[in-house]
């Protein structure tokens, strides 16, 4: 039930100076001048500050993650150093680059005046091609690099080259996945002010990642932690578009101090579709071997990422690519290489899946086309190659990320493939042709793997409330997920206490000084363990003091009470006995923080399959049936993961069907406006059957599996096959969004 009680950043504008920040208009230009004069005489204005004003000069954010050595080692990774500006103060490297920042009364006096800021410039070659970035030729775009490749990586194994030369059959395509990205229903927004009673600066702002935030302030500042403290509102999605630190929220801290007074921006819609970190932009040069049963002998990828003008997660999205790359498969020798470009286009951010559903996109394409090559089905060359039981735990011969050796977790990844046919078989495809006799009718499959539960760690405090009620907090800041849900039943079962009396707060860098934050599947396996962790360190502290109040040495925990001797003491009891008078008056609080580490990652799997139609005469595509299988563990609110699949297959059908982010060839964005950036609509998305396959995981204390980005994943792929399946004719989707006007020339060729 929506009770309309949310509060985000927007409704705490009450008081606040409006701020419009001045962007670049120019995707790569050299700055030769801000004029402000104007603008500052206009009513209202209470300041235009540039780079200079505010200290900002020279100074980029820091990286978010440092690579693990031993992956590294194992992949010969290397990322460039990035010095992407806060506020661009020389050169301007995309559109929508922010260049200054004006404050005014009214958003409306900020709006006029920042369009009364006169930026001059002298434009300099756009680089907007990815491949081309990374030729030889092409203008280096950051004085400090040598040339645009911002991170590279490669691994093999198994000896795939002498296996090309000997295999039954080989196929092999280019795939490409074009720019798209999160598109929450909140944009962005920042409210900062400057506490001059405790020397600080308070932020509050629509993020998945506080601490990263509160600590690339003090990075690019050098203040304190004491002199910071960052909040988070209730938060209108994010889906990792905002698991990023951006420049905006720097700069907001900063201006905050340094005019002593409470501002707050709200990024428009037009400015998050175009200076919002963007995901996907990936290419992949793909080679697949099999045998004549189909099985697979080798795999060979060459792919190349578009980070825009800059990436604070460039080499988790790089590291995502390669090692899921491998897929759910038996494939005995693997050749990745992969690279990452520097270019003239927004920055770039882990978007739901962050390189999975473009490795899968890739994999499972190629198996489509091995199977066309065998004349068998989709189904039956997974069959061939998925993992059972019997492989499990299945090694791989290089490290994830963290450092440790690969192995699934899994459970049997051809039941998978068997629920998913159940629960959507083929055969429906007849009835779906029945009703739509305007459309040609199509069916696709398509298998993801998928590594949850990132470490290396996360926090939680649980606190008994002087009430007796119990407050609960997690370092995994919630952007819509249900959090104050799911982790206050673990916390209710972990105490073995009502759900009623137990009361979730959001994470903040005051409440909770350590986290790391929202993203990679993450949230339910680290933050829910720590959280379970917590209150199992409540309960040890709590039986202690109940011991000493009862006159004991110890107390046992039973049903929730603590007991000894005959006596028997409960939480209220506890509280009581801490408040003004009681037994413990004085006493201190019971009041836990902990810290919760998992040595690696927690492996799920999934099919997905799809059933669509293609309209016979304008080639639009309509998905009509859609359904999901996966391995997940325990889990904790059935209805959140299912809505966590159904939300994610919607985004993927977004970005299969109708979203890119494009650009001119002078490097202007032209999908400022949702009628150019088309979104699915909810007639887009049908009703999605998940079938959820439990599968123990000992690997953390609830049992769990990662299941944010389980429904995005192999959308692309499952769709692009269902489409070619449709059209016949040996048409081959290789690229997403799918195009309409492609779809068209296919039909009439077949037809003709």
């Amino acid at each position: 039930m929506l009770g309309g009680n949310g509060q985000f950043v927007a409704d705490h504008a009450a008081g606040a100076h409006q701020v419009v920040f001045v962007r670049s208009t120019q995707a790569h230009a050299r700055i030769t001048g801000i004029d402000t004069a104007a603008a500052d005489r206009m009513p209202g204005v209470l300041g235009i500050f540039t780079a200079a004003d505010l200290g900002l000069a020279d100074t980029a954010i820091p990286a978010l993650t440092t690579p693990d050595p031993d992956f590294t080692a194992a992949t010969s990774l290397t990322v460039a150093e990035q010095r992407l500006a806060i506020l661009a103060s020389e050169r301007t490297h995309y559109v929508g680059q922010p260049i200054a920042v004006v404050v005014a009364d009214n958003r409306y006096l900020a709006e006029d005046a920042a369009e009364n800021v006169a930026v001059s410039y002298e434009p300099l070659p756009p680089v907007i091609d990815a491949e081309e970035a990374l030729g030889s030729t092409a203008p280096v775009l950051f004085d400090h690099l040598p040339d645009n490749e911002a991170a590279r990586l490669e691994y093999e194994f198994g000896d795939p080259a002498a296996i090309f030369d000997v295999a039954a059959h080989v196929v092999q395509d280019t795939y490409r996945m074009e720019r798209h990205g999160a598109v929450p229903l909140e944009c962005r927004g920042v409210l900062a002010e400057f506490d001059a009673g405790l020397g600080r600066v308070e932020v509050q702002t629509s993020t998945q990642v506080p601490h990263m935030v509160r600590d690339a302030i003090c990075a690019v500042t050098g203040w304190s932690r004491q002199e910071v403290a960052v909040a988070v509102p209730d938060v209108g999605g994010g889906f990792g578009t905002k698991a990023n630190v951006y420049a905006e929220e720097i700069v907001m801290a900063v201006l905050a101090r340094h005019i002593r007074r409470r501002v707050i921006w709200i990024e428009d819609r037009q400015e998050h579709l175009m200076a919002s970190a963007q995901g996907r932009d990936q290419t992949h040069r793909a080679r697949l071997a099999v045998d004549g049963d189909g099985r697979i002998l080798a795999w060979d990828v060459d792919f190349v990422v578009d980070i825009g003008a800059g990436s604070l997660w460039v080499a988790g999205i790089v590291a995502n690519t390669a090692v899921h790359l491998m897929g759910p498969y038996r494939i005995p020798a693997v050749h990745v290489r992969g690279r990452a470009a520097l270019t003239n286009k927004t920055i770039v951010a882990q978007y739901r899946g962050a390189g999975r559903p473009e490795a899968t996109f890739s994999l499972e394409r190629s198996l489509d086309a091995a199977a066309a090559a065998l004349g068998i089905s989709g189904a039956e060359i997974r069959r061939r190659n998925l993992l059972g039981a019997a492989d499990m735990p299945y090694p791989r011969p290089i490290p994830y990320r963290d450092g440790v050796p690969i192995a699934y977790d899994g459970g049997d990844y051809v039941a998978c493939l068997d629920a998913v046919l159940l629960a959507l078989p083929e055969s429906e495809a007849a009835a779906c042709a029945r009703e739509n006799p305007d459309h040609l009718i199509g069916y696709g499959l398509a298998s993801y793997l998928e590594a949850t539960g990132r470490g290396p760690h996360e926090t939680a405090r649980a606190r008994l409330l002087p009430d007796g009620q119990f407050e609960i907090t997690a370092g995994a800041a919630s952007a819509g997920q249900g959090h104050e849900t799911v982790f206050a039943q673990v916390a209710a079962d972990a105490l073995g206490m009502p759900l009623a009396r137990v009361r979730y707060v959001a994470s903040d860098t005051d409440r909770l000084p350590e986290g790391v934050g929202t993203f990679a599947s993450r949230s339910a396996i680290l933050a829910g363990s720590a959280v379970h962790q917590a209150c199992g360190e409540l309960i040890a502290l709590a039986a202690q003091r109940a011991a000493r109040l009862m006159g004991t040495e110890h107390a046992d925990y039973v049903d929730g009470r603590f007991l000894a001797g005959g006596q028997a003491l409960g939480w209220d009891e506890l509280a009581g006995a801490m408040r003004i008078g009681g037994a413990d008056e004085g006493g201190a609080a019971l009041d836990v923080t902990t810290v919760y580490r998992v040595q690696t990652v927690t492996w799920t799997m999934g099919v997905h399959a799809v059933i669509l139609g293609v309209h016979r005469r304008t080639g639009i595509v309509r998905v009509l049936r859609y359904a999901v299988a996966h391995e997940g563990g325990r889990e904790i609110n059935p209805r959140i993961v299912e809505g966590q699949i159904v939300g994610g297959v919607a985004q993927g059908i977004g970005g299969a069907l109708f979203e890119a982010w494009r650009y001119s060839p002078s490097g202007e964005p032209t999908s400022t406006t949702f009628a150019a950036y088309h979104l699915p609509l909810t007639t887009d998305v049908p009703d999605v059957i998940v079938r959820h396959l439990h599968v123990d995981t000992p690997v953390n204390p609830i049992g769990v599996r990662g299941a944010g980005e389980s429904g995005t994943i192999a959308v692309y792929a499952a769709v692009a096959g269902a489409v070619d399946d449709a059209v016949g004719g040996g048409h081959r989707v290789t690229t997403t969004p799918i195009q309409t006007g492609d779809l068209c020339r296919s039909l009439a060729r077949v037809a003709s």
